[in-house]
């Protein structure tokens, strides 16, 4: 009997889609496929033709000569029930690690919110909800906290 074997990221590899009457049917590297309705799209047209480019994206072309792009991590959702609400959770973790990261960081320097702040040219509420886990920060706004931490940013990012 052959060994199934599966490749890592298979979840996140779009290797089929084509429309259906009541939608896109996506199919993923991984043997998982559903149906994103037409109403969750909202597309301006009627779709006429799918292009895949890559494994993470699809295009939609439409009667009115516009495209519409659907990235993996949409169409994964509407093929595995729960994926939204672990992505989400994940999401939030990965947020909370950042915020006490930076946090500590601030801490171990001596600094305020608002010194922080100041130092970044970030606003002292934007450090708040990011120390808070609430907020997840632009790469930019990353490297401008880092600079008033005067450290690199791997440190902040990694511990």
């Amino acid at each position: 009997m052959p060994m199934a074997i599966q490749v890592v990221g298979s979840e996140r590899m779009m290797i089929g889609a084509r429309i259906t009457y009541n939608g896109i049917l996506v199919q993923f590297a991984d043997e998982a496929e559903g149906v994103m309705p037409f109403r969750d799209l909202n597309l301006t047209d009627k779709p006429i033709g799918i292009d895949l480019p890559d494994p993470y994206s699809l295009i939609i072309q439409l009667k009115n000569d516009q495209q519409e792009e659907i990235p993996w991590d949409f169409a994964r959702h509407y093929v595995e029930s729960g994926y939204r609400e672990r992505s989400e959770k994940a999401a939030r973790n990965g947020r909370l690690v950042l915020g006490k990261r930076l946090k500590s960081l601030r801490s171990l320097k001596g600094l305020s919110q608002e010194e922080l702040a100041k130092r970044s040219n970030v606003g002292r509420a934007t450090i708040a909800r990011i120390e808070g886990g609430d907020y997840s920060p632009r790469y930019a706004t990353l490297l401008d906290i880092a600079r008033g931490l005067k450290c690199n940013i791997s440190e902040l990012l990694l511990g």
